[in-house]
């Protein structure tokens, strides 16, 4: 472990933990030799550090609508973003991320974490995309989840994930994925626009930039 790293992780017990806990789960689940493990974990601490590094709780907008605006997200949002993964309608379809594992995807250049908030500030939901890397050529929308539903929030949000990926973003391609029995998903996909890649049970969708046709 580089210094750095030690440094913050002996100053901060909820650090410490998050990191040495999601170890623990990687070993368990991946299993692997201990040489795969450090070089897992050689990865795994430079983007942990960047993630502490790169926090801020300033509230960066990163694109507004009528009713609800995207901003990025910042570790202090660990909590929600985690209550709205393991919420009971969402978690059948949708990842819950450990906390050492969310920060160190806000360490990793190819990851973009996003709070969905209503006009009042109150966070309803997340949205992630990653291939960030290279976004000028695509995007992809890995995760959306909302807690406040039956209001029409789940289809606004990604009319407006589509304006940020290519007004903001500039990106040529958008793609996502789901699940083949979460139907609901799929119907609000086509409402917004996405083209499915195969016959119903659509389980990936995508979606072109018109300007780039």
């Amino acid at each position: 472990m580089n210094d750095p790293l030690s440094a913050i992780l002996s100053g901060n017990p909820q650090y410490k933990e998050a990191y040495y806990g999601f170890l623990e789960i990687h070993k368990k689940n991946r299993g692997g030799t201990p040489e795969e493990l450090a070089e897992f974990e050689k990865f795994y601490a430079k983007d942990f550090l960047n993630g502490i590094k790169n926090n801020s709780a300033e509230r960066k907008v990163l694109i507004k609508g009528e009713r609800l605006t995207i901003r990025k997200a910042c570790i202090e949002d660990a909590d929600f973003m985690q209550s709205v993964e393991l919420d009971e309608d969402n978690s059948p379809w949708v990842a819950n991320w450990p906390l050492g594992w969310r920060i160190a995807k806000f360490g990793d250049e190819d990851f973009l974490q996003t709070i969905i908030e209503r006009e009042d500030g109150t966070p309803i939901g997340l949205i992630i995309f990653c291939d960030m890397r290279a976004v000028k050529e695509q995007m992809q929308l890995k995760r959306i989840a909302i807690i406040d539903k039956g209001k029409g929030y789940g289809k606004e949000a990604l009319l407006l994930a589509q304006r940020l990926a290519f007004e903001v973003f500039g990106t040529k391609y958008l793609y996502l994925g789901t699940k083949e029995a979460n139907l609901r998903a799929q119907s609000i996909y086509k409402a917004t626009g996405f083209i499915p890649d195969m016959p119903d049970p659509c389980t990936k969708f995508h979606m072109n930039n018109t300007n780039d046709i």
